[in-house]
Formats: structure tokens, sequence, C-alpha cells
């Protein structure tokens, strides 16, 4: 079931996307074939890319404003490190498992560390079985957070699944792309 709220907190990533992907179908430098030729595959990849970029804040913003005792400190005090101060500690929020690897989840793991008392790691979106604890961090997977904080995981979900809908019911309007004139 869609939100209000959460809806209301997120639905600026549709105009924002629009916006980014139709200027990103529109340019003519730097695309490689497959983009030129066939501007779909360039639409939905600029689409990706710039939908999950603005997600991930954009989540941590509902846990601060939807959420029970959530603060969202990269808008507010940032700290090096971390993204939310909850009643049950410090931690960063990611959208999958994969959203960090290498050198950059090392980084973060020492930051986290560093700087806070009750670190954990909040994979938003990911469905695992149950939280784990690793090294002195809690990991949370997906409603295992959100639960915590007393947001139904279904209705975020289908919330985000509405926006994402909705951003791709309006980019399928057409525009005059000067670069798929030869192909008609």
């Amino acid at each position: 079931m869609i939100d209000e709220k959460i809806l209301d907190v997120i639905d600026y990533i549709r105009p924002k996307c629009v916006k980014t992907v139709r200027h990103n179908i529109l340019k003519k430098e730097g695309l490689n074939i497959v983009k030129f030729a066939l501007p779909n595959v360039n639409l939905y990849g600029s689409l990706e890319r710039t939908f999950t970029t603005c997600l991930g804040l954009a989540l941590q913003e509902v846990a601060a404003q939807c959420g029970t005792n959530v603060v969202n400190v990269d808008k507010i005090n940032k700290q090096q490190g971390i993204d939310l101060k909850t009643s049950f500690g410090e931690g960063q929020m990611k959208l999958y498992v994969n959203t960090q690897s290498g050198t950059h989840t090392k980084d973060s793991i020492k930051l986290l560390r560093e700087n806070a008392t009750k670190p954990f790691f909040v994979y938003a979106l990911e469905e695992k079985p149950k939280t784990k604890i690793k090294d002195g961090i809690v990991y949370y997977y997906g409603s295992d957070f959100w639960s915590k904080i007393g947001i139904d995981f279904t209705d975020l979900y289908d919330t985000i699944v509405y926006v994402i809908q909705q951003t791709e019911k309006e980019l399928s309007n057409p525009i005059d792309n000067p670069l798929t004139r030869c192909f008609v």
C-alpha cells in the first residue's frame, strides 16, 4: 500500500530524475554507438543511476521524518562516517549490500568505528533472513531496520515502486530528440 507520508518525502525524486534523464538523452557528446542508436538504452540506464542515487539520500530522510527516534545526520550536522542517529546507535545507510565494495567498504567501517558509539550498517532494501553482528558492527537488512523504527517495509517498498513507475510514465512522454531524427 502506498504510504502518503513516505510519498511526500520521496516524491521530489521524480521531477529531479526526469530533468536529469532528459538532459542525458539529449546530449550529443560522449555517447557510445549503442546509446546513440538506441536512446531507450541511455534513458533506462540514466534513470536507474539517477533514481538510485537520489533514493539513498531520500531514504535517510524517510527514516528521520517517518520513523521513531531517528535523526538524519547528513541533513543537520554532518558527522564523518555517520548518516543516521537512532535510539539504538549511529550508522550508515546503503540501498543494497553491493552498493559499496572494496576500499570504500573498509573506509566506511573505519569511519564508523571511529565516530559511532553503537555502530550499525543499514542495507535499506536488502532482504536477508535476519540482523547480524560482525566485528562489533550490527548489520540490519531491509524490514529488520524499518520495523525497528516503526515503518512498514512493504508500504515503503510499494511507495518506492509507485514513484519509479510514475517517473517512467513521465519519461515515456515523447520529447524532440535531434539525435534520433535521422532514424525515423
